[in-house]
């Protein structure tokens, strides 16, 4: 009962929100966030022996920030690699004594089934080794170290939590009315509490689901002004002109 009574008291407050929004400039609690973000986990169980970044470093996409000890899955890569060259060398030989018709053709197939085999081989050993590192999926910074070097992790483990801050996006939840006017492109303002001041900002996108309950609607946008020192998480407040004077 209690929580039917907290819905219906914030559907108050948001519908009335919304409908005295066209006499004067609204404000709407706001929150900034990477455009990218992502934790990389390991792929394979192993010992980390290089882990290039620290917390708040800056990468670059491509960049190597993990490295894996696999000494193990290269050795079997070599022993994979010689496997095909006695195999090679087998069908070579097959293939004379075939054309001599000293060996029947089916004997000629399956040793070219071998080199076939043996190949794949190879083939599996060096999808296995492309998880021994991990490069950057994009340029940005690490928000997150989740382990130590040298340390041993299992497949699926979180090792680096890393954004991609080099445009921050607005996220602000808004009354679903205002889809009769607030459009991509729309123009408002953001005040930051962590650095007291306004910034420029501007309508990406506009959700695609209106929250039943609360009728409201997120939307994204983004700073369009200069926005050095601002860090993913930094929240405030979203300020929208008066739409009547908007329309003035």
């Amino acid at each position: 009962m209690r929580t039917f009574l907290r819905l219906l008291i914030c559907i108050a407050g948001f519908s009335a929100f919304s409908s005295t929004y066209a006499a004067e400039p609204a404000e709407i609690r706001a929150q900034l966030n990477a455009q990218h973000a992502s934790i990389l986990s390991s792929e394979m169980a192993a010992k980390i022996i290089q882990l290039n970044v620290q917390e708040g470093e800056r990468f670059k996409q491509g960049d190597l920030l993990v490295a894996f000890n696999c000494a193990e899955q290269q050795a079997q890569l070599k022993k994979a690699q010689a496997v095909v060259q006695a195999a090679e060398k087998t069908y070579e030989v097959n293939t004379r004594l075939t054309k001599l018709n000293s060996m029947s053709p089916l004997e000629l197939e399956m040793a070219a089934a071998e080199v076939a085999k043996a190949k794949a081989d190879i083939a599996l050993m060096g999808a296995v080794l492309q998880k021994c590192t991990i490069a950057a999926p994009f340029s940005g910074r690490v928000a997150e170290r989740l382990v130590q070097r040298y340390q041993y992790v299992k497949a699926g483990d979180p090792i680096l939590d890393i954004l991609d801050d080099s445009q921050l996006e607005v996220t602000v939840l808004v009354p679903s009315s205002w889809l009769m006017w607030l459009k991509p492109g729309y123009e408002f303002k953001v005040f930051l509490e962590e650095t007291q001041r306004e910034y420029p900002a501007k309508v990406k996108m506009l959700g695609a689901r209106i929250d039943a309950v609360s009728q409201s609607i997120k939307i994204t946008g983004v700073i369009t002004g200069k926005s050095d020192g601002l860090l993913a998480g930094m929240s405030g407040r979203a300020i929208f002109a008066a739409e009547s004077a908007k329309h003035d």
